[in-house]
C-alpha cells in the first residue's frame, strides 16, 4: 500500500486530506511541522509526501531541501495558496513533483499523488529542446504508463501503457484518426500526468503505429504543398519557398537510395543497404535485392532503432558517461555494431553525431572487412543528404 505523509500546522486541512486519502486506498500518517516529519521519515519513511509551504517555523521548501540532502526516497509534493512564481521554480529544482494550489479539489489531489507514485523510478523535472517524437520515443522505450497532454487551439492527449499507445484523443477524434491530427500538430506545449485508463481504441504496436502515420503526416504535407503549386503555377506565380524546399527533399530522398544501391552493388554478396533517422525512426533510404516488402522494410528500421536506441542502450551509455566523465554533449555513446546471425552479417555505423545510422546486409560470403570498408566509404556520400 502506498504510504502518504501530510504535513500540515492546520489540523482541519489534515484530517480533511486524510480522510479522503484513506478512502481511496492510502496509508496515510501526518504531522505538524518540519522537524516533525523527519523524524517520522527517519522511523518510517512514506512514498509521498505532501507538505505545506508556509508553516510557523521551518516552511515546506525546508522540508524538500531536507528530503534531498539526506537522500529519502520520499516524493515530494508542495501545496500552497500563496506560492510565487520563485517558490514553484525553487520547489521543482528541489524535487517537487507537483505543486498544488490551494483550494484544490479531491481529484486534483488524486492525481498529483498518483503523478508521485509514477515517479518511483526514473528522473522527474523539466526538459528542453526535445520534440514531440522524442518524447513519444522516451516513453516507449521506457515502457511508462502516463497520459501526454499536447495543448495547442485544440488540445490533444497521448495514453501510454507499458510503453504502447492504447489511446488518443484531439478535439471530437479519438484513436488514430486523433493520433494523426497531434503529429501534424505544427506546433504546442507538451505535459505530462498520470495515466488514465479505461480507453483503449489504438491496438496496432508503437513502431508499426507511429511509422506509418509518421508517412500519412507526412504524404498529406506533400499533397497540400503539390495543390498549393498547381494553383499558383495555373496563375503563373513562381514556386513557393516551401514547395521548393519539398522538392530538394524528394531530391535528397532519391539521392540516398542511389547511393544506398551503389553500395549494394559494390560489395559481393551485399543483400541490402539503408538509412534510418534515429530521431523518428523513419527510414530515409533503401536498396534491396531480395524484394523486401514495405513491412519488412519498416520493421529492419525498427530493430535499427532497437540496436542504438534501446532502452537497455540507453541505460548502458549512462552508466558509460558517469563511469567515463563524459558530457552531455547531445551524442551518444555507441557509434557502430555487428551482428551475425543464422544467414548474413549486418553491419551499423552511425553519422551526424547519431542522428541516423548506415546499415548493410551481406551474406556470410562477404568478407567482414570489405563489408565495413564499403560501409565506411560510402558514409562520405551519404552523411550530407541526409536531412
Amino acid at each position: 500500500m502506498t504510504s502518504v505523509l501530510v504535513v500540515d500546522d492546520d489540523q482541519q486541512l489534515v484530517s480533511a486530506i486524510s480522510r479522503d486519502l484513506r478512502a481511496n486506498g492510502y496509508d496515510v500518517l501526518s504531522a505538524s511541522s518540519v522537524d516533525g516529519a523527519l523524524e517520522q521519515l527517519t522511523e518510517q519513511p512514506s512514498d509521498v509526501v505532501l507538505t505545506d509551504l508556509r508553516m510557523a517555523e521551518a516552511d515546506g521548501i525546508d522540508l524538500l531541501l531536507a528530503i534531498r540532502e539526506r537522500g529519502l526516497s520520499s516524493r515530494p509534493i508542495l501545496m500552497s495558496a500563496y506560492a510565487t512564481a520563485r517558490d514553484h521554480q525553487k520547489a521543482v529544482e528541489l524535487g517537487a513533483v507537483r505543486v498544488l494550489c490551494k483550494p484544490f479539489g479531491s481529484k486534483e489531489l488524486l492525481d498529483a499523488i498518483q503523478q508521485a507514485i509514477d515517479c518511483a523510478t526514473g528522473f522527474r523535472g523539466s526538459v528542453h529542446g526535445l520534440s514531440l517524437i522524442d518524447m513519444l520515443q522516451m516513453f516507449h522505450y521506457g515502457r511508462r504508463s502516463i497520459t501526454l497532454r499536447v495543448d495547442d487551439a485544440v488540445p490533444g492527449e497521448i495514453h501510454f501503457e507499458d510503453g504502447e499507445i492504447v489511446h488518443a484523443e484531439h478535439g471530437a477524434s479519438t484513436g488514430e484518426e486523433a493520433l494523426r491530427a497531434i503529429l501534424a500538430m505544427p506546433t504546442g506545449s507538451l505535459s505530462t500526468g498520470a495515466f488514465q485508463g479505461g480507453s483503449e481504441t489504438i491496438a496496432r504496436s508503437f513502431q508499426s503505429l507511429l511509422l506509418d502515420l509518421l508517412r500519412t503526416v507526412d504524404e498529406k504535407q506533400r499533397d497540400d504543398a503539390e495543390l498549393e503549386f498547381g494553383e499558383t503555377d495555373f496563375f503563373g506565380v513562381a514556386l513557393s519557398d516551401a514547395a521548393e524546399e519539398e522538392a530538394e527533399e524528394d531530391a535528397m530522398m532519391g539521392k540516398i537510395d542511389d547511393a544506398c544501391k551503389q553500395v549494394v552493388d559494390s560489395v559481393d554478396g551485399a543483400v541490402a543497404c539503408g538509412v534510418v533517422d534515429l530521431d523518428t525512426g523513419m527510414l530515409l533510404g533503401i536498396h534491396n535485392t531480395a524484394q523486401y516488402t514495405q513491412t519488412l522494410n519498416e520493421v529492419v528500421a525498427a530493430a535499427t532503432m532497437d540496436l542504438f536506441r534501446g532502452p537497455n542502450v540507453g541505460r548502458v551509455e549512462q552508466m558509460v558517461r558517469a563511469h567515463r566523465g563524459l558530457p552531455e554533449d547531445g551524442e551518444h555513446y555507441f557509434q557502430e555494431v555487428h551482428i551475425t546471425s543464422a544467414n548474413n552479417y549486418h553491419f551499423a555505423k552511425t553519422m551526424k553525431g547519431g542522428k541516423a545510422v548506415m546499415m548493410l546486409v551481406t551474406k556470410k560470403t562477404t568478407n567482414i572487412g570489405m563489408g565495413w570498408a564499403e560501409l565506411k566509404a560510402a558514409l562520405p556520400v551519404v552523411e550530407p543528404l541526409v536531412p
